[in-house]
């Protein structure tokens, strides 16, 4: 593959990703109001069963915040509205997923900052590889030479030397 196919094929996926990306961002379809209360059960964790969401659980605690939540719905709330009232009813802990701001900011940009170096780190390894592009040289094969020429040692029945 030459270099001009090479980056022809590179901006055809790059155009690709924010094509996607532009038509995901523009979809301006109003959810429903019941779209609206399943995506908030979804957000908060059941007050009774730590490790459930409010959707998941059937909890009695966790059937009063889909009423909560169904209820300040019908009264025009906002999503933002909904979330702020039940932090401030339950606390921060009813969030299943940490703030993206401050030190909980560490647990969302973490995982990002490691993924990135990984692939940094793998670009940066394999820039110049290319397979069969090295030669064997008079030293590789002394070095196997004498490595089949070593005794070998017997072996156990496990594998294993003896």
């Amino acid at each position: 593959m030459t270099p001009r196919t090479r980056r022809a094929a590179w901006i055809a996926v790059l155009l690709l990703i924010i094509g996607v990306l532009a038509i995901g961002a523009l979809d301006t379809d109003e959810p429903t109001k019941d779209q609206r209360a399943s995506r908030l059960e979804d957000v908060f964790r059941c007050p009774e069963c730590r490790g459930q969401s409010v959707a998941q659980s059937e909890a009695p605690s966790a059937k009063g915040v889909k009423t909560v939540i169904r209820d300040l719905i019908e009264s025009g709330r906002s999503d933002e509205e909904i979330r702020d009232h039940l932090v401030a009813s339950y606390g921060k802990e009813i969030l299943l997923d940490p703030e993206g701001s401050g030190f909980s900011g560490i647990v969302w940009a973490l995982p990002v900052a490691v993924a990135l170096v990984a692939v940094g780190a793998l670009v940066y390894r394999f820039a110049d590889w290319r397979p069969g592009s090295r030669e064997v040289t008079d030293a590789d094969r002394d070095l196997v030479a004498t490595a089949l020429d070593a005794p070998q040692k017997p072996r156990n029945e496990h594998g294993n030397d003896s």
